[in-house]
């Protein structure tokens, strides 16, 4: 589909037509019909979270938490690259509930998975993502009550 077939972008185009051209104009005219993605979140924590809209629901960027995890294995291999790599191969020709135990010992070694937040944190975290993707259930009319 060429671009001036893309209705997206016919819609995009007449509302840049219709304003003065400045970009404080457009960006306020793109906002205001949702044409602009909502920038990232930050979730502050040990180790911070970016959590953005997407059209089916959050894009969650966790790379602090897997940068300390790659910088840990990094570091045993720089240690024992012969132990970790037989580690590594062991687990790639494991499956199922046995690979898993054994990613589970890894990364737990490297320092867990687990991120625990402050209150404050996971409050914030907690109306981010609220904010992003509403409420499980619209309200409904009590029907009993009318």
């Amino acid at each position: 589909m060429s671009a001036s077939m893309n209705p997206v972008v016919r819609r995009a185009a007449i509302l840049i037509a219709n304003t003065s051209g400045t970009p404080e104009e457009i960006a306020a005219a793109l906002d205001a019909a949702g044409m602009l993605q909502r920038p990232a979140e930050r979730i502050n924590g040990p180790y911070p979270l970016w959590v953005r809209p997407t059209g089916l629901g959050i894009a969650v960027d966790a790379h602090p938490l897997v940068a300390a995890l790659v910088r840990g294995l990094s570091a045993e291999v720089a240690e024992s690259p012969e132990d970790v790599t037989a580690e590594l191969v062991t687990i790639a020709e494991a499956s199922g509930p046995e690979q898993d135990a054994l990613i589970e010992g890894l990364l737990e070694r490297l320092g867990g998975t687990d991120a625990r937040y402050a209150a404050v944190d996971a409050r914030r975290m907690a109306e981010v993502l609220l904010s992003m993707v509403g409420p499980a259930v619209p309200h409904q009319k009590n029907r009993r009550a009318s």
